[in-house]
């Protein structure tokens, strides 16, 4: 009865993954390792087709390289990263959050993995169709956007 108990648990947490929560555990994930991995841990098994998650999950596997100290597996996480960011982009290329993930990626990318190649073109978008977003990613582009080197909050106040 605990190991169905446990079961039921782990796949009810694991189902009610929603965007909210995975957009405040990305702007903690910065924070510290805990955070990271906790990102990582929702969404690594996440295997739907939602554009939205698959850059957060692709986010969570970049960050989650900063902290993993095995070269091969840093690089391995970082690529698979990219790759997941830019499979999203590729399926929702007009989506913000997504460009925003991809810059936030790309911004803090150690320069020796040369990805960092959309900077502008990601910022351009942005600032273009920040007004016809949501509540929700607006606040999530401002908050980014104060400690951001390449989309700051005087590019968003003419908006």
């Amino acid at each position: 009865m605990n190991i169905v108990s446990i079961l039921l648990v782990g796949f009810l947490s694991f189902a009610n993954i929603d965007l909210i929560s995975i957009r405040s555990a990305f702007q903690k994930a910065d924070e510290s390792q805990a955070h990271t991995d906790e990102l990582y841990k929702s969404l690594k098994d996440y295997s739907k087709n939602d554009p939205v998650m698959l850059a957060y999950k692709g986010a969570a596997y970049g960050l989650r390289a900063k902290y993993e100290l095995n070269r091969q597996v840093k690089k391995e996480l970082f690529t698979r990263g990219a790759k997941t960011i830019e499979s999203a982009v590729a399926s929702a290329p007009n989506n913000l959050e997504i460009r925003l993930i991809r810059l936030i990626i790309q911004e803090n990318a150690p320069k020796v993995v040369k990805y960092n190649s959309n900077l502008t073109e990601d910022k351009k978008l942005i600032l273009a169709n920040f007004s016809k977003q949501s509540a929700d990613v607006k606040a999530v582009i401002r908050a980014y956007a104060k400690r951001s080197k390449t989309l700051t909050t005087d590019d968003l106040k003419n908006l």
